[in-house]
């Protein structure tokens, strides 16, 4: 158990310091070339030169705004990329904003619907708790994009017999009514990080379609509930 626990924490130490290089490296580098295109897309467009030369330019500035353009939309998908790698929001403001973001991101990168709803603030959980939470979240998401071919997610946050509990639903493909729950890395990957704070993992099929994964955890944010003595 403190074997997992560990390779969990060194695998999250790794994603945060390569959405931090991500964000200090290319997404600058990008941001550089953006800026250099777009003057030369200005200069370029001056007047002042003949005919022939005048269409010639009109040409390029086209070009280099185009190239500038792409630019910036490479420059927002590595940001929203970085971000996911480090969980940003979880130490500034928390779960919430961090699951808020979370959805604000999933929306830009895959072009799909995602909501965040939490009809009952919670507060501030325990880091770890809060990071372990953030990381079910992303994962049962991910899923639902790239397994499940959903194009509408909710991902909500509450309290309900007090528990604290996290739900992510979506309207993909789902399961077939006669297949258990998948038995996947990263199913296993959720049920053990639930486990770690005291919870507990539940995938179902929706009636009308797509999967519900449902994390239900203690209030207390707990994180050595599942310690052996």
């Amino acid at each position: 158990m403190r074997f997992e626990r560990e390779v969990l924490a060194i695998l999250d130490r790794e994603k945060e310091r390569l959405g931090r290089e991500l964000h200090d490296g290319l997404c600058q580098t990008l941001a550089g070339i953006s800026a250099l295109s777009a003057t030369l897309a200005r200069k370029l467009a001056r007047p002042g030169a003949t005919t022939d030369d005048q269409t010639a330019q009109t040409a390029a500035a086209d070009a280099a705004a185009e190239i500038a353009l792409l630019l910036n939309e490479a420059i927002g998908e590595a940001r929203d990329m970085a971000r996911g790698l480090g969980a940003v929001g979880l130490s500034e403001g928390g779960l919430e904003t961090a699951l808020a973001d979370l959805a604000l991101d999933v929306r830009h990168l895959f072009r799909v619907s995602c909501a965040f709803a939490c009809d009952q603030p919670l507060g501030r959980l325990d880091p770890e708790a809060e990071r372990h939470l953030f990381r079910i979240a992303q994962e049962a998401v991910n899923n639902a994009v790239a397994h499940g071919k959903a194009r509408r997610i909710e991902i909500r946050l509450g309290a309900q017999g007090g528990e604290g509990v996290l739900t992510v639903l979506d309207n993909g493909v789902g399961m077939p009514e006669s297949q258990r729950p998948p038995d996947g890395i990263g199913l296993h990957n959720m049920t053990y990080r639930a486990r770690l704070i005291g919870g507990r993992i539940e995938v179902r099929r929706r009636s009308r379609g797509g999967t519900t994964v449902l994390c239900a955890f203690p209030l207390s944010g707990r994180i050595d509930a599942c310690e052996t003595p």
